[in-house]
């Protein structure tokens, strides 16, 4: 389920970043995160605070994590974790929807799984 969730997500790559987009046109960071789950029938709440607060997440470390995984920076911006030291998610206004590595001054804080 978790990989179908990310090939769905993997799809939008190249898409825009759109404030409080959830597609099909455009996304912003949790609106990805929450089609692509809703893609597989699986509903998280839909901005990066509320998700924090659901009990479907469960945090694991950097690493248990899986490719569909939820990395958190901070409370305010998440992404789908890739691998290694990538993420993938809608990172900011002007940017398109894609990879982004992570440096010491851009990394996530928190990751998570998923209770499906």
């Amino acid at each position: 389920m978790r990989l179908a969730i990310w090939h769905w997500a993997q799809r939008q790559r190249g898409k825009p970043y759109i404030w409080g987009g959830t597609g099909p046109t455009g996304f912003d960071c949790s609106g990805l995160v929450y089609a692509a789950y809703l893609s597989r029938g699986i509903r998280l709440p839909r901005t990066t605070y509320e998700m924090l607060d659901s009990w479907r997440l469960v945090r694991i470390k950097k690493s248990q994590a899986k490719r569909g995984d939820l990395a958190f920076f901070g409370t305010g911006h998440v992404e789908l974790y890739a691998w290694g030291n990538l993420t993938f998610g809608a990172a900011a206004p002007g940017t398109v929807i894609g990879y982004h590595r992570m440096s010491s001054y851009w990394h996530p804080t928190m990751y998570f799984k998923i209770r499906m």
